[in-house]
Order: C-alpha cells, then structure tokens, then sequence
C-alpha cells in the first residue's frame, strides 16, 4: 500500500435547517426491504412524508475546498481501502457481471470494455414506476427518496400539469436538453426529486457555489435545504455529491456525453466520486435498476473503475488516484 502526506478527514453532517412545522423527524431503523439487508452506515434518521432526511457521511474534501491531500492509506481493494472506500453492507445482485473486464485493463480500453458490457441487453423505460422502484425509501415502501431535496414523498405524488407542494419528478441528472435517445430515459443518471429543486437546477452544470442564504435552495415546500445555486451553477447537497458524478461517468461511458458537459470542470466530477464514497444506499438503488433496466454502474460497484479510467484528468486527480491504485 502507498501513502501521501497531508489529507484532511472531514466528517461532513448534513444538516438541513427551516423546515415545515410538519416534518417530524423519527429515530435511525434498519430494515428489511423485498429481501435487502439494510444496515446503513452512514447515520440516517427515518421521516415522516414530506420529512427531513439527516445523512452523516465521511467527506475527505481536497482541492475543491483548497485543502491538501493528506495521510490515507490506499489500496485497489474496496475491502482493504476502508479510509477511502468504506466497507458496505450490502453486495452486488449480479455478483459475476464483470467476469469479462479484465484487471490489466485501464484509460480508454478500459471504458470501451465497460461501454460494451454496459450496453447489451438494456432496456429504459420512463414509465414512473421504474423511478418509484429505483429510489423507494428504506423505511417506507410507499414513498421515494428525493436526491436533492432528501426528503422522503409519497410514491403517488408525482407533479402533474399544475405543480403543488411536496410532489415530486424525475430529475436527470445529466439534463434532458443536453442528450438524445435512450439516454433520455436511462435511470442510472434520473432521480426521484422535489418538483421545485429539480426545476432551480434546471441545465445548470455541478460546480462550486457560495454557501450564502442568497444561493441556498427552497423546495416546494417552502424549506431550505443543502443544496446552492446561482446563475451559473448548481451545488447538490454532500449526500448527492457523489452520486451525480458516478451517475455522470456512467453517462459518459455509457453514451460518449463528455463530464465538462454536466460539471464545472472533469476535475471536479473525479474528485465528487472519490471524496464522497459509494454507500450502501447506492449500492441499493444500482441493484434495483439493474432488476428493470438490466445494466450496472460500474462507478458504483467497483470505485477503482473511477481511478483506471479517469485518474489522469488532470494533475490533481493522478495525485488523488495514487491512493487507489
């Protein structure tokens, strides 16, 4: 294993402020959903309808906030690389999918490897089912998670032709207007989310924005939460950090749609995939769209895929890569 000197281990708790009067937060629970073993290990404290979900999570924040890479130990192994990529409950459903990839590849064979493995037999649909299925609460099988907004709502809340409070819609990730085809359908990069924090993030790219109360997101429910915005870019709450940026790289590999098109630089998107880790939740939902739509992330079942194809972005993330390869 290699180490590099200074890196500084946040832990980043989501905390989201001004909710409704209605939003009753209840102790964490682990359950067991159509035959999932959930037991998360980030802290996640169950809601009511339309209530706040309070996410911790380990965030190794680098250059992005001008902090320095520091002591981590690093490894290929998922398993071995517990700092960097935290052990997770919950394991693949399709556990030989990748017997064809083989460990030497890396760069660009890699991708087209993943691209014609990721490609064959797919079947995307828009129907609302399959979101419902994709992003069904861990604590309630009525109800959706919401990406940004990271409320829990009704599954049969979805907007209609005269948007109300606490509805939600599909959210892609990679926006509608930048793509074609079967991408526009694909749920490995759309999302259930609050009507209103979906339309404030619009096209707008990821990127850093000022954490200032003139930047800060109000859902349709009149409640702030994590999530900034200005007229350039589009700041997702830490707990959705990391899944737009696989979800882009899937998008990428997938389709050919480049990361600067969804991202304030490619750097960033590497970074938001390494720094904000794959969790159990994730792994979840990858499983579920796999059970529709018949294909993988492969962002998310193996987070050495990030570094073996994109760790030479730049010098930045062949710094960050050295700990993962």
């Amino acid at each position: 294993m290699k180490r590099i000197t200074s890196l500084l281990l946040i832990v980043a708790t989501i905390t989201l402020s001004g909710c409704a009067s209605s939003a009753t937060s209840i102790s964490p629970t682990s359950e067991d959903l159509n035959s999932e073993i959930i037991a998360l290990s980030s802290a996640t404290t169950s809601v009511e309808s339309t209530s706040i979900i309070s996410t911790t999570s380990i965030a190794i924040l680098s250059s992005e906030l001008s902090t320095s890479v520091s002591e981590v130990v690093s490894s290929s192994s998922l398993n071995e690389a517990a700092i960097l990529f935290p052990t997770i409950t919950i394991v693949s459903n399709a556990p030989n999918y990748y017997t064809s990839i083989s460990d030497s590849l890396t760069g660009t064979s890699l991708k087209n490897a993943l691209n014609s493995l990721i490609s064959s037999g797919v079947s995307t649909s828009y129907a609302w089912s399959r979101f419902q299925s994709a992003d069904q609460s861990l604590n309630d099988t009525s109800k959706v998670l919401t990406i940004y907004a990271r409320y829990e709502y009704s599954k049969t809340a979805t907007v209609g032709s005269a948007a109300a409070p606490n509805q939600w819609n599909r959210e892609h990730t990679y926006p509608d207007s930048k793509i074609t085809g079967a991408a526009e359908s694909d749920n490995h990069h759309i999302f259930a989310d609050d009507w209103k924090t979906n339309s404030i993030r619009g096209n707008k790219p990821f990127g850093l924005v000022q954490h200032l109360d003139a930047n800060r997101v109000i859902d349709s429910g009149g409640r702030h939460n994590a999530n900034y915005s200005n007229n350039t870019f589009f700041e997702p709450n830490d707990a959705a950090k990391g899944e737009v940026a696989r979800a882009t790289m899937y998008m990428n590999t997938m389709y050919g749609y480049p990361l600067e098109g969804n991202f304030q630089t490619a750097e960033l998107a590497v970074l938001w995939a390494l720094n904000y880790p794959v969790d159990d939740w994730a792994m979840i939902r990858n499983n579920r769209v796999y059970t529709n739509q018949h294909n993988r992330n492969p962002y998310i079942d193996n987070q050495a895929f990030i570094c073996k194809v994109y760790g030479n972005t730049t010098a930045k993330t062949t710094q960050m890569c050295a700990n993962y390869l």
